[in-house]
């Protein structure tokens, strides 16, 4: 009787060790970071070590960003009981100005936290300012030359000197200026596109290259259409006389 009572006390302590075991997941640093100061056009990145301070292995299911700019990268998705991973968070700053603010969700199998939030911000500043920051030509004509307007302004403590354009629209074209933009002025400069031929949408882009270290690419997006010109459309009226003449009853 004494050895059965011992034998299901055993049995009982056994269970109950099985049903307590679950894994934990820790932020190792907390669960919140500040990135700075991000030049605009950077990438920015940081390591968050995810620690299993539980008793059973961490399983990470998957990692939720609340935006496109958000990359992550899970180095172990399986972790023991004391072991760590790590999770790379990656933020392009591209097509951001000023304060940011992103969220990251780690999605695991820790019953108290099945979705562990990670939050980060930080501001995107930039040395060259070009306004606007995209060009819309909208029904540019064949053979007809169409000029937008470029502002670029220099916010950084040196000389800026503007060093090569390219595109691979044909037909746009960009003077740049011989002398350094000098720090806190701008310059405006005469975008010139010429279509040799109708096009019914561009979406197209301009690059460029600065001496500033912290931008040395200038992306503008070029948007709009091509139209026919006067000789596309005497043409037209040629090869289809019956669109132009008068019509007769019958």
């Amino acid at each position: 009787m004494k050895t059965t009572t011992i034998l299901l006390a055993a049995l009982l302590l056994g269970s109950a060790s099985l049903v307590k075991a679950q894994p934990k997941l820790e932020l190792v640093g907390g669960s919140k970071f500040d990135l700075g100061s991000v030049y605009r056009g950077a990438m920015a990145e940081r390591y968050i070590t995810l620690k299993n301070s539980g008793t059973d292995t961490l399983l990470i299911s998957r990692v939720d960003v609340s935006c496109g700019c958000t990359g992550t990268m899970v180095s172990n998705d399986h972790i023991a009981p004391g072991d760590t991973g790590g999770l790379l968070i990656t933020f392009n700053s591209k097509n951001f100005r000023g304060a940011v603010h992103k969220t990251v969700t780690v999605n695991s199998n820790d019953p108290s936290q099945p979705q562990a939030l990670i939050q980060f911000e930080g501001t995107v500043v930039e040395d060259v300012v070009v306004t606007p920051e995209y060009l819309w030509f909208q029904d540019a004509e064949v053979g007809v030359k169409n000029t937008r307007m470029l502002t670029i302004k220099n916010d950084g403590k040196e000389g800026l000197l503007l060093r090569t354009f390219s595109s691979q629209l044909p037909g746009l074209s960009l003077a740049l200026p011989a002398e350094p933009i000098r720090p806190g002025t701008s310059v405006q400069l005469p975008v010139v596109y010429t279509p040799a031929a109708a096009n019914p949408v561009l979406a197209e882009r301009m690059t460029i290259t600065t001496s500033d270290p912290h931008q040395p690419e200038i992306v503008v997006a070029v948007y709009g259409n091509a139209k026919g010109g006067k000789a596309d459309k005497e043409k037209n009226r040629e090869e289809n006389p019956q669109q132009t003449g008068s019509k007769i009853g019958h």
